[in-house]
């Protein structure tokens, strides 16, 4: 019942397929999912264990400064195609679409570091392939009492990939954006925007739907499709987290729009006024190690331009205070004969004085201006201004009426 596993690792989509297939163990190819260049694979066996048991000729383990390195399954993986039929999809808004389902997820554990696990297939012993010993491959003690207590170790497999799948009732909504907005996959503003956007709606479901936290669950995946791996299509699932489905998440469906607007008033009100997510508004215990990735103020800003197709302007004090914070790290760090000015003034021609947030000055006086850009927007900054636009590459252009992007 093994089959072959791949996963990218630079957005995290995986799959799991038939050994019949023709694929190689340990083959890395192109994402299909974000089009990363030798980022998908290696490719290694897959299968699900029938359950664990402590070696026999082990003591349990019950101290932490005895404890094993730790690895953790991967999240619910969807692994189904972005259905190509339009027929099939519900639209929410213009930029909102969604299709109920019943799907297969797959719940992977790569082991410590990546590296899988050892396998003896005679004995069933097993063991991390980044701690695993040699003896592994040579005559060694069954896990279990026997009257042969050896096992010959010759038919040892590397690299194995622990797992399951179950299907479920599953809600698959389609976000998709335009430029200046960019949902690039694997970029890290892009992870931390879906992943605080999905527990976002995991919470207003569960509100919406009366039902208890965690009876659904959220995940991202780039759209795959060519608009996904440009960064212009992005995908978030809502599922049962029942095996066999409860069908909560199929009745999403027709709350899409409240769904979506709950889940902006839930970043957007936090009781603690917090700076990023808190315990009040989107961290739980079940996401204890996503905490670093959830930032309300960013799943608000993509929110926002799905609900009103608009980009909402920055906060003008959040904006204040990043610059202000990257100004001291910049002047501390400082090479020689280099300095940095806030709210300087420059002159360009035809444009006259302009007011630039940073300044650097090199001892030749060569010049550079330096803004904040918004997490989404790369190449615009945050804070804009009427008469000017600093361009990512340090020029500045005058803005003209009318037009989105800028000439540097």
């Amino acid at each position: 019942n093994r089959r072959l596993y791949r996963e990218c690792s630079e957005c995290g989509f995986a799959e799991t397929v038939k050994i019949d297939t023709g694929l190689e163990r340990d083959t890395i190819t192109d994402c299909h999912a974000c089009g990363s260049e030798k980022s998908f694979g290696p490719t290694r066996y897959w299968l699900r264990p029938p359950g664990f048991a402590h070696r026999v000729d082990q003591e349990e383990v019950t101290s932490p400064d005895d404890m094993p390195e730790t690895s953790y399954a991967t999240r619910a993986k969807l692994v189904m195609p972005t259905p190509a039929d339009d027929a099939k999809w519900i639209p929410v808004n213009d930029r909102i679409r969604v299709i109920p389902n019943r799907e297969h997820l797959l719940v992977s554990n790569t082991g410590p570091k990546h590296e899988g696990y050892n396998y003896c297939t005679l004995c069933g012993r097993i063991e991390s392939s980044a701690e695993g010993t040699a003896s592994m491959f040579t005559a060694h003690p069954k896990p279990f009492p026997d009257k042969e207590p050896t096992c010959p170790g010759t038919r040892t497999s590397r690299h194995i990939v622990l797992g399951t799948d179950f299907i479920t009732d599953i809600a698959l909504f389609s976000l998709r954006v335009e430029a200046p907005l960019k949902l690039k996959p694997g970029y890290y503003p892009t992870d931390v925007a879906l992943r605080t956007v999905s527990e976002a709606l995991a919470k207003a479901a569960c509100s919406i739907l009366e039902v208890e936290p965690g009876e659904m669950m959220a995940e991202y995946r780039p759209a795959l499709t060519p608009a996904g791996k440009a960064g212009l299509e992005a995908e978030i699932f809502l599922y049962d987290t029942l095996p066999g489905g409860a069908g909560f998440a199929r009745q999403l469906a027709r709350h899409g729009l409240t769904l979506f607007q709950r889940a902006l008033t839930v970043m957007k009100t936090c009781k603690e006024n917090c700076d990023s997510s808190c315990y009040r508004c989107l961290r739980s215990f079940k996401n204890k190690f996503e905490h670093g990735q959830l930032d309300r103020h960013v799943g608000a800003e993509l929110l926002e331009f799905l609900l009103t197709d608009k980009m909402q302007p920055f906060s003008p004090q959040r904006v204040a205070t990043s610059t202000r914070i990257l100004l001291h790290d910049l002047q501390r760090n400082a090479e020689s004969g280099v300095t940095y000015a806030s709210n300087a003034t420059v002159t360009v021609p035809s444009m006259g004085n302009v007011t630039v947030p940073m300044l650097a000055t090199r001892a030749d006086g060569a010049k550079s201006v330096i803004a904040i850009a918004g997490p989404l927007t790369s190449d615009h900054p945050a804070a804009r201004s009427s008469q000017s636009t600093i361009c990512s590459s340090g020029a500045i252009s005058r803005r003209q009426p009318g037009r989105p992007r800028t000439r540097c």
